[in-house]
């Protein structure tokens, strides 16, 4: 019995750190595409600076909160995502090659 509870606890261990990468790794996605040129070009000022904040806040709440659950930091994405989606979206289908260049590219692969 004592084995399968280190188990659960490791496994909720690697649940948590995992799931904080993962969204450490999409906020510092999220800030090379607006600070590349080609690409954060193609995002109005105002998309921007809500995007910048929206980062700068969940970075921030990281810091702050280094030993959430798994829980929360999939929560904390999903309200980053919440903002960020639409604006990627809009972005992408706004450059260059327009709605051609969204081939297979749908909300289910946000």
């Amino acid at each position: 019995m004592k084995q399968k509870n280190t188990q659960t606890k490791t496994k909720k261990v690697k649940d948590r750190i995992d799931a904080r990468n993962g969204l450490e790794s999409y906020l510092y996605n999220l800030k090379n595409t607006l600070d590349d040129e080609e690409t954060g070009g193609n995002i109005s000022p105002q998309d921007k600076k809500e995007l910048q904040d929206i980062i700068d806040e969940a970075l921030d709440w990281m810091d702050e909160n280094p030993e959430s659950d798994k829980e929360d930091y999939d929560e904390k994405r999903k309200e980053v995502e919440q903002i960020a989606n639409p604006i990627m979206r809009d972005m992408y289908a706004g450059g260059e090659g327009g709605d051609e260049d969204m081939g297979e590219f749908g909300d289910d692969e946000l």
